[in-house]
């Protein structure tokens, strides 16, 4: 995330809690943060609605939509639209949430999926005086199909879904019996991760124990496919740093504490990076859901505080063998689908708009 859009939506939801004052329903910061945390934290996940003009509803012209937007503190929104006219058509979406000095950007993938302006009361505008309202935190359920990288480990399963990179528990229906079965048929080993396309709901939930927060309930299992990942796609990782946010057998908290932390980048099949203080080079190659490299040189400056770090970094490259891009992070997986590390993209830093100080044009 960049500064820009941190310090936007900082200002944009602490203005809507004021307004909507207290919903009653618990607004704990619950998701697992996928991507980095900000210098300008989030303090409450937010949800929008009002109801907007729709211009290719499948009922007459003029048609409006209820629509509710759910933003939440770790860059992922749920959407869902109904049709006033229709109200068996619903349309619902997710995906990751950026905004642009005054545009709120609904992203799916990279391709901008729905843009909303700020409004002076806290809320976003459509067209005109087309307006989605706070209404505090009233987090709606909706129904799709995802693909996500599944793990089942000690009766907890959860997905990494691909478009967001968000983190979701699995709760055990009877449904997840055959989810369950094919993850244990096609598995290579035990931690490993698996691909899985399925129809699911997901909705938010305070359990007994733990946070409260999104949970997955599968539906229909569409595929499984070992040794599949969420994919690769160089043109969106190539000339770009990539720092270490997650790295097997250390806390994120060890990384936080190095004076230089370990990052990657690629041009073509040229490797270059640090590994903590020292410079790397070398090759890579990625095809689709692989990676795999020729030789990596370092040079050999002794850092107490790094070495630990250093040593297991360039041990878990040399057994990378699967790229997976998970919403914004990029993450490695080693030849049993084992997670082994994972990347954050570094965004230039761009100068705060104050959202606060944004005077409404957009009205026609």
């Amino acid at each position: 995330m960049n500064q820009h859009f941190r310090y936007g939506i900082a200002v944009s939801v602490l203005t809507a809690s004021l307004i909507s004052g207290c919903s009653g329903v618990n607004t704990q910061i619950s998701e697992e943060i996928i991507h980095s945390a900000s210098n300008f934290p989030i303090s409450a996940n937010q949800s929008y609605f009002g109801v907007l003009p729709c211009d290719d509803c499948p009922s007459i012209e003029g048609a409006r939509v209820e629509t509710q937007l759910d933003l939440m503190a770790n860059g992922m929104y749920l959407l869902t639209e109904t049709d006033q006219a229709r109200s068996e058509e619903r349309s619902n979406a997710m995906g990751l949430w950026r905004v642009e000095g005054d545009r709120l950007v609904l992203l799916q993938g990279e391709v901008e999926y729905k843009v909303y302006f700020a409004s002076e009361a806290g809320g976003w505008r459509q067209t005109g005086k087309h307006i989605l309202d706070p209404i505090g935190w009233q987090p709606v359920s909706i129904n799709k199909q995802i693909d996500g990288m599944l793990i089942y480990m000690a009766d907890a399963p959860s997905i990494v879904e691909c478009s967001t990179g968000t983190r979701l528990p699995v709760v055990m229906t009877p449904e997840w019996i055959e989810v369950e079965r094919a993850y244990l048929d096609s598995r290579y080993l035990a931690g490993g991760y698996l691909y899985i396309e399925a129809d699911v709901a997901i909705e938010w939930e305070e359990p007994e124990e733990g946070p409260a927060r999104h949970h997955l309930r599968f539906g229909n299992l569409q595929r499984v496919v070992p040794g599949k990942t969420c994919g690769s796609p160089t043109a969106l990782l190539a000339n770009h740093e990539w720092d270490l946010v997650e790295l097997d057998g250390f806390f994120s908290s060890d990384l936080d504490e190095m004076q230089a932390r370990p990052y990657v980048r690629f041009n073509g099949q040229q490797l270059s990076g640090r590994t903590g203080c020292n410079v790397m080079a070398g090759t890579i190659h990625i095809e689709e859901n692989t990676l795999s490299f020729g030789p990596i040189v370092s040079t050999r400056m002794f850092c107490q505080d790094a070495e630990k770090v250093e040593s297991r970094f360039l041990q878990l490259i040399e057994e990378a063998k699967y790229s997976s891009l998970e919403g914004q992070q990029w993450t490695w997986y080693d030849k049993s689908m084992k997670r082994l590390m994972s990347f954050e993209r570094k965004e230039a830093i761009e100068t705060p708009t104050r959202l606060s100080n944004y005077k409404d044009t957009h009205t026609n």
